[in-house]
């Protein structure tokens, strides 16, 4: 009987630690959609850091997962301007607070746009421009500190895709 009670608590336990770990360290997102090909793409699954923003700050470039005021949905994009910063593109050239940005990952082009990034918050984009519904819309915006849920790290489905991202 001790056995039995000692092996249902270890079960327990691990169970505990598992659901705390999936609410406040990690998790998984699935790619819905391609706004963020080629980087990501349709179906892949993803492995989300959760802790990074909770002890961190964001940084340019960093792919996240973000939730935008007034919507239930959250979203894949990448982080584009910190506050403050001055984000402009124009005749196919993004460029922050005036310097141009080299974007590799970038698969398709957008309209030419300005704005300034409020304080407290971020500016995201979708690697596919042509496709991406994010900061630029004006029912979307940038997202707020507390909207940045977590970094997505490494793309863990399909298996020929595994590894990180960058």
């Amino acid at each position: 009987m001790r056995r039995a009670l000692r092996a249902l608590a270890v079960i327990l336990a691990a169970a505990l630690i598992g659901l705390a770990a999936r609410q406040w360290l990690i998790g998984a997102v699935r790619i819905a959609g391609v706004s963020m090909a080629d980087t990501l793409r349709d179906g892949d699954i993803a492995l989300v850091a959760k802790l990074d923003y909770r002890i961190g700050e964001p940084a340019r470039g960093d792919i996240v997962v973000c939730a935008f005021d007034g919507r239930e949905d959250t979203y894949v994009k990448r982080v584009v301007g910190l506050p403050g910063d001055e984000i402009a593109f124009s005749e196919g050239q993004l460029t922050v607070n005036g310097q141009p940005v080299s974007e590799p990952y970038v698969s398709s082009l957008t309209d030419d746009f300005q704005i300034t990034v409020g304080e407290g918050e971020y500016f995201v984009l979708g690697d596919n421009r042509a496709e991406s519904y994010d900061s630029r819309a004006e029912d979307m915006g940038c997202v707020g500190r507390d909207g940045l849920l977590g970094r997505v790290r490494w793309i863990l489905w399909p298996l020929d895709r595994f590894g990180g991202l960058e």
